[in-house]
């Protein structure tokens, strides 16, 4: 078994850490849905998919369902770089860097959008940036 990541594909911020643990994943450790597939609901019943929404859910090769920043460092560690990201689980850090996570992901669209100049999506519908005069 693999570990399995839940992640939001219309974000694109969410796309480029994906894209970029792709690349350093030549074995296979790792597997992503698209929580906006409804193919995958059978075969992990214990993932809520309107929580998917929420919080970044993985689970791992036990078959424990692991969540957020967790399934962040448990993803890089995967792919031998657990080192850049595993500060972020140090005891005094944790409850800083779980609380900036959740902020983070209520606001990921947002924030992708201002980060990579990516369209702004809000239900559903989106906008493209406006063209730039030349």
């Amino acid at each position: 078994m693999t570990f399995t990541l839940f992640i939001d594909d219309r974000c694109p911020l969410c796309s480029h850490e994906v894209s970029l643990l792709r690349q350093r994943d030549p074995l296979g450790r790792l597997r992503f849905v698209s929580i906006y597939d409804s193919d995958w609901h059978s075969e992990f019943p214990q993932i809520d998919p309107m929580r998917c929404l929420q919080v970044l859910h993985a689970v791992n090769e036990r078959g424990q369902v692991i969540t957020g920043l967790d399934v962040t460092v448990g993803a890089w560690q995967r792919v031998g770089r657990g080192h850049l990201v595993s500060w972020l689980r140090w005891p005094l850090i944790r409850t800083l860097s779980d609380w900036g996570y959740l902020r983070f992901a209520k606001h990921r669209h947002r924030i992708s959008a201002w980060l990579m100049d990516a369209p702004h999506c809000d239900g559903g519908q989106c906008s493209l940036p406006p063209k730039s005069r030349r």
